[in-house]
């Protein structure tokens, strides 16, 4: 299960490394993923770095094999998932594979150059007898000439226009031909011919191989000056333009010729495509472990661009965080390395002290490691805090049981879940870019013990679809004759008359046929809401205590623990008390009327009353106002409880703090200036710095610590208030779940399938159950699923981890190709250093 309580153990190091075996080292610790590098060379720029070089080469191969990958995917290229993970690419293999991957890259270049340059001499041969075939008809047998196609003056030798005739013929793409005929009705003021074909065509577009869907259109118009406006037009549009021959016997003849040129240019687009994909798929056998190869040897020498150089330059120094139980491991690493290598003098690590605050680590598995997720999106705990992914681990899974109890849906869940954990494995092995999955298959476990839990629930509440089962007689018994059942819709049931022994499996199944059910539900639900929510926010108060040992903050046990403790439990479990008491103490067969539940007060009433500090009235003028007899006064003994409380918390921490401080403070000072009065040599800097460290910890002032405190003061006191009613959220969404439930029942099994008891009533059931299905799998698994988990995230978040997590920490990020290869580390991209190569146009 690894370390769940608490974060690992982390250990500060100062790494030595011999120059010759760094690369080998440095990609075995890689392999292990337990050492997270810190960069000493901060202050460097990235281009004066040692191995910036090799960094830059790493860079260009892998551009050329995503360039590469680019090419595959235009062509659909598969691209098979390597068997073995390979090891990183040796320095001495760089220069061959450099040579390989130019190689293959000028060919595909030369390739891809030349297919372009086929498919913009297709397209151009495809749009013009696309023009000439769907333009040509317009024209017919006559010649494009003025005479033609204006005719003569009547009674007269000459036209009516004078000036030369211009035709242009050409395409324009489908969804802007409808402006670019406007425009040319503008530019020409309406003295243009203009037709368009009556069937469009799709193409193909040679740079990006998407398809283009474009019309052929002919504009004929006069003069010279009209017709240069017209060309700007089309090259505004960006139009191509072709000419159209004069005469039908041209025009024919013309188009038997593209005829025979498009047949040919196919069959060479045929042989140019083949060999391509050729040439593609031998890259693509190989593809997966040229980039991890690269990937990794990019992020060694990354990492090894965070080390400096001693004086001699024979030795690289680095500092690194590791978890204590990793150091073994670790050490025998870097000893094996240097004998497999032959260094003369060994790798070795050493540990020192450091001011900085260690990251935090959880190990997890693959059961905890969705539940750590959802603490982690909150916050990364602050190292040595306590962690609230384990608690989680119970407590999430039921409160969403709590709101989704039902369960024939808790057997979806747990159907689905099972399902992804039994081939967990197939899975696993595969890297699926669907992010929705990713989620799904993340959180399996954490939808398995929800599912689980969501049995348990709904057993209690005896929903199975919204139908309850009888597990043993209910409580209820039958005292009316059938004269007065068959006479009458209601029925009065009376619980001190004579009943059964009570329904221990949950709710009474005789409820759900009750007109008064919902009062029912309300109310159980709404006060165990009330119930688990307090009980869970003291659990989390009461996980600060530890926290407080554990830090050594003493004070704030008597300052801040017990006065919230007190302050928690005076008000709101009083409250839970109160309601435990109104459950045993009013019966309707207690043979005193003040013990029976018409004379029980209203909890609601006697809290209010109890913070107003006035007196509560009785329900009935028989009855008692309180539930025991010196209530009043226990009441008015735990609110100056808590009200005492509340200066205890606000002035106690920051008062204590600073007589602290100051005499911290100054036995730091002290210490310091004693320190520089004996120091002798600069390597003497490191104990200074922490005892600067330590003074700027003591360095506080009141107001600061009073303002702080005055925030958390009042952030808690409100909390209490609206926290408590957050987690009536519980009652709302499991009422509104079945309800929900109950009225897709009723309104499309029930009334439009289950009422007829023949032939075609069979049909229609089974139709109408595949509706009913569709609906309760999308609406009530799905979307209610996916509310009631938000509403969950949002308990643990807010009402539960604000009582003693802080998450002020960062996260442990280990130096590992697992998370580089995986896309789980963070990219710094180094190589925005690099000389990047002109991206090549076609």
């Amino acid at each position: 299960m690894g370390c769940m309580l608490r974060s690992d153990p982390m250990t500060f190091c100062d790494i030595y490394l011999q120059p010759e075996a760094a690369f080998e080292t440095v990609s075995r610790l890689g392999e292990m993923g337990c050492i997270q590098f810190i960069d000493l060379n901060v202050d460097v720029k990235p281009f004066l770095r040692n191995y910036v070089s090799e960094v830059c080469r790493c860079a260009e191969m892998e551009r050329k094999l995503n360039y590469m990958e680019g090419e595959m995917l235009k062509d659909k290229i598969f691209v098979p998932q390597m068997e073995k993970e390979p090891e990183a690419l040796q320095p001495h293999e760089m220069n061959t594979f450099e040579n390989i991957l130019e190689k293959w890259e000028d060919d595909i270049v030369d390739m891809a150059e030349n297919q372009v340059g086929l498919l913009k001499n297709y397209l151009e041969l495809t749009e013009m007898s696309y023009v000439l075939n769907h333009i040509g008809p317009m024209l017919g047998d006559a010649e494009i000439t003025r005479d033609s196609i204006f005719g003569r003056k009547a009674g007269a030798g000459e036209p009516i226009f004078g000036g030369r005739l211009i035709v242009i013929t050409g395409v324009v793409r489908r969804n802007r031909s409808f402006p670019f005929e406007m425009m040319l009705w503008r530019v020409s003021r309406g003295n243009i011919y203009y037709r368009q074909a009556s069937q469009d065509t799709i193409l193909q577009d040679p740079q990006t191989g998407q398809e283009i869907r474009k019309v052929a259109f002919l504009a004929i118009c006069q003069g010279e000056q009209l017709s240069s406006r017209m060309e700007k037009v089309c090259s505004g549009f960006r139009v191509n333009v072709y000419p159209c021959p004069t005469t039908y016997d041209e025009r024919m003849d013309m188009i038997n010729k593209l005829d025979l040129r498009i047949s040919d240019l196919e069959q060479v687009l045929r042989k140019t495509r083949y060999h391509r994909c050729k040439a593609l798929r031998m890259v693509g056998r190989q593809f997966s472990g040229w980039m991890t190869q690269i990937k990794k040897s990019k992020a060694i020498y990354n990492v090894m661009n965070m080390f400096t150089l001693d004086i001699t330059k024979k030795c690289l120094i680095g500092q690194c965080w590791v978890p204590d139980n990793d150091l073994p491991r670790v050490q025998d690493t870097l000893e094996r390395i240097s004998e497999q290598v032959g260094t003369n003098v060994p790798s070795f690590m050493s540990r020192t002290e450091t001011v900085q605050e260690p990251p935090t680590y959880h190990r997890t598995n693959k059961f905890t490691k969705g539940f750590q997720a959802l603490i982690n999106a909150y916050g990364d705990s602050t190292y040595g805090e306590l962690n609230p992914g384990l608690y989680t681990i119970i407590t999430f899974p039921f409160l969403f049981a709590l709101m989704f109890g039902d369960v024939c849906h808790g057997l979806i869940l747990v159907a689905f879940a099972g399902w992804m954990v039994l081939s967990e494995k197939k899975f696993m092995d595969k890297v699926s870019g669907n992010e929705i999955w990713n989620i799904f298959f993340g959180g399996r476990y954490v939808i398995l013990l929800m599912g689980i839990f969501t049995l348990f629930t709904g057993f209690l509440y005896n929903e199975y679809f919204s139908k309850p089962i009888i597990l043993m007689t209910p409580f209820w018994k039958n005292t009316f004759e059938r004269e007065e059942i068959e006479n009458n819709e209601y029925l009065t049931l009376n619980p001190s008359a004579e009943t059964n022994p009570p329904y221990i499996y949950g709710v009474d199944p005789i409820w759900k046929l009750a007109k008064n059910k919902i009062m029912y539900i309300n109310s159980l639900k709404m006060k165990m809401s009330i119930i688990i929510g307090i009980i869970h926010m003291m659990f989390g108060l009461s996980l600060s205590l530890f926290n407080h040992i554990h830090f050594k903050r003493y004070y704030a046990i008597y300052l801040q623990f017990i006065p919230q403790m007190l302050f928690l439990g005076c008000l709101f479990f009083w409250l839970v008390i109160l309601i435990y008491m109104k459950w045993w103490m009013f019966t309707p067969k207690s043979p005193d009327l003040k013990r029976t539940p018409g004379c029980a007060p209203l909890i609601l009433i006697l809290f209010i009353d109890m913070v107003l500090m006035s007196e509560s009235a009785p329900v009935e003028d028989d009855c008692d106002a309180y539930m025991f007899d010196s209530q009043r006064k226990v009441q008015f003994m735990l609110l100056m409880i808590a009200v005492v409380c509340v200066p205890i918390i606000l002035f106690g921490t920051p008062v204590y703090l600073n007589r602290y401080n100051k005499r911290m403070r100054k036995q730091v000072l002290k210490n310091v200036s004693n320190f520089r009065r004996y120091q002798r040599k600069d390597s003497d800097r490191k104990p200074e710095d922490h005892g600067q460290a330590e003074v700027d910890k003591y360095s506080h002032t009141f107001g600061e610590l009073m303002i702080h405190q005055a925030v958390h003061t009042i952030e808690f006191v409100l909390s209490t208030i609206s926290h408590t009613a957050s987690y009536l959220r519980l009652w709302a969404l499991s009422l509104a779940h079945e309800q929900l439930s109950e009225m897709l029942w009723v309104m499309i099994l029930a009334k439009l399938a289950l009422r007829e008891h023949n032939l075609s009533g069979v049909v229609k059931l089974v139709m109408i159950f595949a509706v009913w299905a569709v609906f309760t799998l999308s609406i009530l698994v799905v979307m209610e699923g996916l509310s009631a988990f938000l509403h969950t995230l949002r308990l643990h978040w807010v009402e539960f981890m604000s009582k003693f997590y802080t998450g002020g920490g960062y996260p442990f990020r280990p130096f590992s190709f697992k998370a580089i290869l995986y896309g789980d580390s963070k990219d710094d991209k180094p190589e925005a250093i690099c000389k990047k190569r002109p991206k090549v146009e076609y």
